[in-house]
């Protein structure tokens, strides 16, 4: 049995599929995506902020000795659990309906896993994707406090994101957070 994640983003990520929402929504075999982090900051002045993370659910299927990926079709959204806390599932969004995805109508693979960016091992690729989950930590508990994102660990953290996102999904990725695209995985 793989070990769980040390960080909140890894167990959030992992702990997903237990969800009752996943459960009564998702197809089981359904991919978890990279979070998108959200920031609500109420309209009345003073309050606090609140984190959320927007997880893109996507579909794969086996064929001819490859792993397809098809587009997302449903975002479920968490808020960000403190320390100790657990999430709480606020939205499930089907991309089918709220979000058209003009690119690919047909509802055909878009692209293949592993990309070439993550050949290797499989520990290399865990090893990464943990690391890419701690700065994801760092980063909502920045946002959520007010606080700049460090410098160095917001590098590290576009550069994981860059070499470990799936570059077929990434249009969809933009599309659904432009913002959060622009600033960690550069122009379009």
């Amino acid at each position: 049995m793989p070990e769980i994640p040390a960080s909140r983003t890894g167990q959030l990520h992992r702990g997903l599929r237990q969800m009752s929402l996943f459960r009564h929504m998702a197809p089981m075999e359904a991919l978890i995506g990279w979070p998108i982090p959200v920031r609500h900051r109420p309209a009345s002045a003073g309050g606090p902020t609140a984190m959320y993370l927007r997880l893109p659910l996507y579909g794969w299927a086996q064929q001819d000795g490859q792993t397809r990926l098809y587009p997302p079709f449903a975002v479920i959204t968490l808020a960000w659990p403190g320390p100790g806390a657990r999430p709480r599932p606020l939205d499930y969004a089907d991309l089918r309906f709220t979000q058209a995805w003009a690119r690919n109508a047909a509802r055909d693979p878009v692209g293949t896993f592993p990309h070439d960016a993550v050949r290797g091992t499989v520990a290399d690729y865990l090893a990464r994707r943990d690391r890419l989950f701690e700065l994801y930590d760092e980063m909502m508990d920045a946002l959520q406090e007010h606080k700049p994102f460090p410098g160095p660990a917001c590098d590290e953290f576009a550069g994981l994101l860059r070499t470990l996102m799936e570059p077929a999904l990434e249009g969809y990725y933009r599309d659904l957070a432009p913002g959060f695209c622009r600033q960690f995985l550069g122009g379009a």
